[in-house]
């Protein structure tokens, strides 16, 4: 999985795999093992390395963060997180006029139905869970308009690329 982070203003590229509960991390050019457990509610055990850390993870100010982290009681960091394979508001913009499908990036159950036919959404709205290697992926609207058709019902398996649902 690829992320888009803006820490404190300043934007980085982090790749993460997961397998087995073991996670592999590279963030500008850096890599390594990390180890994630969360000891209470928004309250973090983080090892990077042999680097440990408490972070802190509360909700961010109007300043437009997602998310204040402060590592170690220490000072507050600013952070915002985006899915780099999501379709932004800001790509959709450019997608025109006519349907759009929406398909299953990879094989997966589909675990909630999020929109009807009919519905009218904004870009980025979600449409579709779908479950794939026990992560959970919020398919979402590429632009806005109307949920056109719908081709997947819950607890349907679903191929890579297969159509789940058509925004008009």
């Amino acid at each position: 999985m690829k992320l888009q982070i803006d820490l404190d203003g300043k934007t980085y590229t982090l790749e993460v795999e997961i397998e087995n509960g073991q996670i592999r991390y590279s963030v500008e050019g850096s890599e390594g093992d990390a180890s994630v457990v969360e000891t209470m509610p928004g309250v973090f055990s983080v090892l990077v390395g042999d680097r440990s850390f408490l972070v802190s993870l509360g909700p961010g100010e109007a300043g437009g963060s997602d998310f204040e982290v402060w590592p170690n009681g220490e000072q507050r960091h600013a952070i915002s997180l985006a899915d780099l394979r999501d379709r932004s508001s800001r790509r959709a913009q450019g997608l025109g006029h006519g349907p759009v499908e929406v398909r299953a990036q990879m094989p997966g159950k589909v675990i909630k139905v999020l929109a009807a036919p009919g519905a009218n959404v904004e870009a980025g709205d979600g449409l579709v869970v779908v479950e794939a290697m026990k992560m959970q992926n919020e398919m979402k609207a590429p632009k806005s308009g109307r949920v056109v058709r719908i081709h997947v019902k819950e607890g349907a398996t679903v191929a890579a690329g297969e159509p789940l649902v058509v925004v008009e």
